[in-house]
């Protein structure tokens, strides 16, 4: 395991929670809730501690070097949840050790996750989950806009360069366009440079945001989302920065485009109700005419998201993959397009992109017919019986459906097939 909740650091983290309870209460169990690569840990105690409760989660990193799992991953998901404490979305910060690479908070409970309501068999369940989940994100938005100082100054105090406080992007997007304009020359697709006007308009927007910043989790998928009797609540913000939340909003609608594991779409229907949602939240926060441009920042959002995974062209004309990869891929990425295109379409901006990105998924399907066939299944919960039972996309590389103890199924270590 990388990172893991080693002995010296279980005993800094029962030594952080000792005055909770004056060092009467003992450690009965360590149950692992995340995976090799991401480590979190529940810990149960045999009593009540005063305003925590029988057990807190632990997350653990690495506490030296850049990239996936180091330090500024910490300071991010400290910094984020006091920002977000007054939203009621997200579990509590009790405690951290930055040098020792820990964060304690409370345990939001053994619930399932988005991800295992929509892999399961009850469409009323999955559609409320949703349409709780756009709530979550625009309580998350609606709370924390006009936030960025003080989230900047959280990360400073926990001695986080400048950099990281956002708004750019943590992965690779728009400001690699000549990235995509040199593949699509390579790979014969049409030239990307056509969109390079509209590319620079997303840039600046995300990088200056405006009246659209917020605390932005930027890796809303499913397995990153709790649903509780109370209502959708939201994990693992260590990827999160101020920035533009169209960005967020728009994983409502592709829907979560940086996800790969049981890569699937949602009934119009649902995401309608979920959108709506999500906008009824930020109705009590924002001026209106700022609301009547959600549109356009829904747009700008939708547009950063693809051009990470556009990012990904070289990866989706490699030879030698899993024929259902090789699948899930390209239909992954053409059926996102189509929704990009509808937003921006609906939005009246990036035309010019969107106009681009319909010519390459047309020559994507013309150059890989299995870009298309099959087309793309909703989720399971959304499924008749009957469709359950057809047989599914090429095989090749099924991952199991199988949850931890609290619900949360483990994601794919980040050097297979992330975003990045």
């Amino acid at each position: 395991m990388h990172y893991p909740l080693t002995a010296h650091r279980r005993d800094m983290v029962l030594a952080i929670l000792r005055p909770l309870h004056g060092g009467f209460a003992s450690l009965v169990a360590e149950v692992p809730l995340g995976h090799d690569w991401a480590p979190v840990t529940r810990l149960t105690f045999d009593r009540d501690l005063p305003g925590v409760g029988w057990t807190v989660v632990v997350k653990t990193r690495r506490v030296d070097g850049a990239g996936h799992g180091g330090p500024a991953h910490l300071r991010r998901e400290e910094a984020a949840l006091r920002m977000a404490a007054p939203t009621g979305v997200t579990a509590r910060l009790i405690a951290s050790d930055q040098a020792a690479g820990v964060v304690v908070t409370t345990d939001l409970g053994g619930w399932p996750t988005l991800e295992s309501v929509l892999l399961g068999a009850d469409a009323d369940a999955a559609t409320r989950a949703v349409v709780e989940f756009g709530v979550a994100v625009g309580r998350l938005h609606a709370g924390t806009r006009g936030a960025g100082a003080g989230y900047r100054q959280a990360l400073a105090g926990l001695g986080a360069p400048q950099a990281d406080a956002g708004p750019g992007l943590p992965w690779p997007g728009m400001e690699r366009w000549q990235d995509v304009e040199v593949a699509c020359a390579e790979l014969g697709l049409p030239d990307a440079r056509i969109a390079a006007g509209d590319a620079a308009f997303v840039r600046d927007r995300i990088a200056e945001p405006g009246p659209f910043a917020a605390l932005t989790h930027t890796d809303l998928n499913p397995g990153n989302a709790l649903v509780t009797p109370h209502g959708v609540r939201i994990v693992d913000f260590e990827g999160a920065i101020f920035g533009h939340f169209g960005f967020d909003a728009s994983f409502l609608h592709f829907p979560f485009p940086t996800y790969s594991a049981h890569w699937a779409t949602l009934p119009d229907s649902v995401v309608t109700e979920a959108d709506r949602a999500y906008r009824r939240e930020l109705d009590q926060a924002m001026p209106g005419e700022i609301l009547g441009r959600l549109d356009q920042a829904l747009a700008v959002g939708a547009a950063a998201a693809l051009a990470v995974r556009v990012q990904r062209l070289p990866l989706l004309a490699a030879t030698g993959q899993p024929s259902r990869t090789r699948w899930r891929r390209r239909a992954q990425l053409v059926q996102q397009i189509g929704v990009f295109t509808r937003l921006a379409e609906r939005a009246e901006i990036l035309l010019t992109m969107a106009d681009w990105f319909t010519r390459l998924a047309k020559a994507m399907s013309a150059r890989w017919p299995d870009t298309t066939a099959p087309p793309p299944a909703t989720f399971p919960a959304f499924r008749s019986a009957r469709d359950r039972r057809r047989p599914g996309p090429p095989q090749g590389d099924r991952r199991n459906v199988v949850g931890r103890r609290d619900g949360r199924n483990p994601p794919a270590p980040p050097q297979h097939d992330q975003v990045h």
